[in-house]
């Protein structure tokens, strides 16, 4: 990503993360993503996407089945369109630092965003400059949600990997970052490690 993207709306927000619903229905950002959100002039938060959903907005309703043997998969939305519209996705992030006074600072922000926001996505370079230290891991690894923290954690290291061109020195540090913070819970140091393994 070379030029940051609108890529949601906050509709839900607090002191430790937000909600906001996708600009794309099906497509929220990728689990450990960075985004941001501006909070005025060059001030943004910044945040790591933890769980995405799509549902009906109705509370407590679930999807009907809608395929038939002719009619399943992509010819779904093209038989029903209206299913465009009453369908939503939702993403939910984890706040993990923010950028004031021209810093980039890796702790919760003062002030939560603010609701009907727009979240963008960061590109490569930004992911490049808030990953330079690792301290906001321990953020990641305190997050409480749906999906269980050493799995965000390895999520989000997967992504910066990617987004730094596969720089292996950095993932070097990264995993001596989380064995440091892990060190006294082996099945989570192990978890995050093994779920960061290169390919190949």
């Amino acid at each position: 990503m070379t030029e940051s993207q609108r890529i949601g709306e906050i509709v839900e927000t607090s002191t430790t993360s937000f909600v906001a619903v996708s600009k794309t229905l099906h497509q929220p950002p990728a689990l450990g993503s960075l985004v941001k959100v501006q909070l005025g002039g060059e001030d943004y938060t910044y945040g790591v996407v933890a769980f995405g959903t799509t549902t009906s907005p109705d509370p407590g309703r679930r999807a009907v089945p809608r395929a038939s043997d002719e009619v399943y998969d992509e010819a779904i939305y093209a038989a029903q369109p209206q299913l465009t519209r009453v369908l939503h996705t939702e993403f939910t992030v984890v706040l993990v630092g923010c950028f004031e006074e021209g810093t980039i600072r890796q702790h919760l922000p003062p002030q939560p965003p603010r609701l009907h926001y727009d979240v963008h996505g960061c590109t490569s370079d930004e992911v490049r400059r808030f990953s330079e230290r690792l301290v906001y891991f321990r953020l990641l690894l305190s997050a409480r949600g749906e999906v269980p923290a050493e799995q965000l954690l390895a999520a989000h290291i997967r992504q910066v990997y990617r987004a730094r061109d596969r720089d292996a020195a950095w993932l070097e540090r990264a995993a001596r970052e989380v064995t440091s913070l892990l060190r006294d819970d082996y099945d989570r140091m192990m978890t995050v490690l093994y779920g960061i393994e290169p390919a190949g």
